[in-house]
């Protein structure tokens, strides 16, 4: 189970992605910017722990996103927690 505190500080995101894996799940939390039109955001990949990012092949990545704050924050722990149990059969490859 992931809990909000291992997801680190929003701070920690400026200057670092952060990865872990859940039951047989990777995951990979980046911050992202666009500047047309101008705006931040968590991307969330969620990939089979089998390999590591750059050698996932890109069909078996899923992206999401979710808003830069604690609120987005804590969706995305909800939602790692919720995806490592509704997707199992995936992450066993």
């Amino acid at each position: 189970m992931v809990r909000r505190i291992d997801l680190m500080a929003l701070n920690f995101y400026k200057k670092e992605s952060l990865t872990g894996s859940l039951d047989g799940m990777r995951y990979r939390i980046k911050l992202m910017t666009e500047t047309e039109p101008e705006r931040e955001y968590l991307q969330v990949v969620l990939y089979p722990d089998a390999m590591n990012f750059e050698k996932t092949e890109e069909s078996l990545k899923q992206y999401y996103e979710f808003p830069f704050s604690e609120e987005g924050m804590v969706q995305i722990t909800e939602f790692l927690n919720t995806q490592a149990v509704e997707q199992q059969a995936l992450w066993k490859l």
